[in-house]
C-alpha cells in the first residue's frame, strides 16, 4: 500500500463542517470526506496524510484511509459548476488547528519536495516516520503559541478608508507629483517616504501614516516611484 498527501489551503477553501468532523471523531472514531486528488493511482486501503497550508500555522492535521479509486464529481469554481476528481477518505485521526494543534513538518526533509496539490505520493520510509509522529502528536499535541506582531516588527501598515479620502480630499483628487487628476487616471494615496526607509530611518514604522508623509499618487507614479522617497511640491497649511 502507497501513503499520500493531501492538502488543504483555508483561503481557497473554507471547512464549514470541521466541527463536525471533530463530532464524528469523538462519537465514532472516524470521519468520512472526499477529498480532491489530481493522482489517479490511490486504490482503497492506503494511507493518507492531509497538510494545512497557506497562511498561519502549517503542518499536518490528519491521517486516513482511501475508501474508493478516484472519481469524478461536480464542484462550483467561480460561479460555475466544473468536474474534479476526488478520491473518499476515512480520516481517523484529527488534530484540531482551530486550537493551534497542527504537526509542523519540512516540505523538502519529510516529503522530499514541496507539495503543490493534493494527491502527491510519500516515499515509504518517509511516511513511515511520518505517520508514527503524527499519530505521537495526536495523543499529546503540542499547543503552538500565538504569534503577536508588535507595531514594530510589522512590514507595513495600512491606511484607513477615512484618512485615505481626507488625503484625497486635502489635494484635490490630483496627483501631487504629476498633477493628473481623477477620473482621467487612477489615484492612490501614497508614503512620501516609503515604508522601507522609514524602517531603516527610525527603526519601526510607528508615524509613517501621518498626515505629513501622505500624498495623493497617480498609480503611474505611485509605483514608478517604488520604494523612492518622493519629493511632492508642498501645500500650504501641512
Amino acid at each position: 500500500m502507497s501513503t499520500y498527501l493531501m492538502v488543504w489551503n483555508p483561503a481557497k477553501w473554507t471547512f464549514q463542517d470541521w466541527p463536525q468532523a471533530l463530532a464524528d471523531m469523538a462519537r465514532h472514531g472516524f470521519y468520512i470526506r472526499q477529498w480532491s486528488c489530481y493522482s489517479k493511482r490511490p486504490v482503497a486501503g492506503d494511507t493518507v496524510l492531509l497538510k494545512k497550508t497557506g497562511r498561519g500555522l502549517t503542518g499536518i492535521i490528519a491521517s486516513g484511509t482511501v475508501l474508493s479509486t478516484p472519481y469524478l464529481n461536480s464542484t462550483w469554481e467561480r460561479d460555475k459548476t466544473t468536474l474534479k476528481q476526488y478520491v473518499l477518505i476515512r480520516f481517523d485521526r484529527l488534530a484540531d488547528y482551530t486550537k493551534g494543534e497542527v504537526l509542523p513538518v519540512d516540505d523538502k526533509a519529510d516529503f522530499g519536495y514541496v507539495p503543490q496539490g493534493s494527491g502527491c505520493m510519500i516515499e515509504e520510509a518517509k511516511a513511515a516516520k511520518l505517520l508514527e509522529r503524527f499519530h505521537q502528536y495526536v495523543a499529546a499535541p503540542v499547543i503552538a503559541p500565538p504569534v503577536v506582531i508588535s507595531p514594530a516588527e510589522r512590514k507595513r501598515v495600512s491606511i484607513s478608508a477615512s484618512l485615505r479620502y481626507e488625503i484625497l480630499d486635502r489635494d484635490a483628487h490630483t496627483c501631487r507629483y504629476c498633477g493628473r487628476s481623477a477620473p482621467l487616471i487612477e489615484l492612490h494615496v501614497d508614503h512620501v517616504v516609503s515604508q522601507a526607509s522609514w524602517r531603516e530611518q527610525h527603526g519601526n514604522l510607528e508615524g509613517v501614516s501621518d498626515r505629513s508623509n501622505l500624498v495623493t499618487a497617480c498609480s503611474d507614479c505611485n509605483l514608478g516611484k517604488s520604494a523612492k522617497v518622493g519629493n511632492p511640491p508642498a501645500l500650504n497649511g501641512i
